[in-house]
């Protein structure tokens, strides 16, 4: 994974900090807003600190998900703000996966 690979999306959010947290840790009101009903998303918690960051390892599956791009990492971050909302950070990045020496890529079968 590299930077270049991320989509980042910030904005400030009228709400609390405590209760975006809520929004981001709560599988039920996670669910609610972040995965689409037609798409299958499997989401497992890889860091947490509360109140400040949470990062989910993301998998698609079933359709619209794309062959080689199935798993990412998304990390969401946030921040109060002094008016008493919170600044919004997500960042989603494809997980690089090695691939293994005998896996007849094309770099290996060139070498070859």
């Amino acid at each position: 994974m590299t930077d270049e690979d991320a989509l980042v999306f910030e904005c400030a959010l009228d709400a609390p900090l405590e209760k975006v947290w809520r929004a981001l840790s709560i599988p039920e009101y996670l669910e609610r807003w972040l995965k689409p009903t037609s798409e299958k998303i499997d989401l497992a918690v890889v860091n947490s600190e509360e109140n400040k960051s949470l990062t989910y390892r993301w998998r698609e599956s079933g359709q619209g998900a794309i062959v080689g791009a199935e798993e990412s990492v998304v990390t969401f971050e946030i921040t109060p703000m002094t008016d008493g909302g919170t600044w919004f950070r997500l960042t989603h990045a494809p997980m690089a996966l090695p691939v293994a020496a005998n896996s007849n890529s094309s770099a290996m079968m060139m070498a070859a």
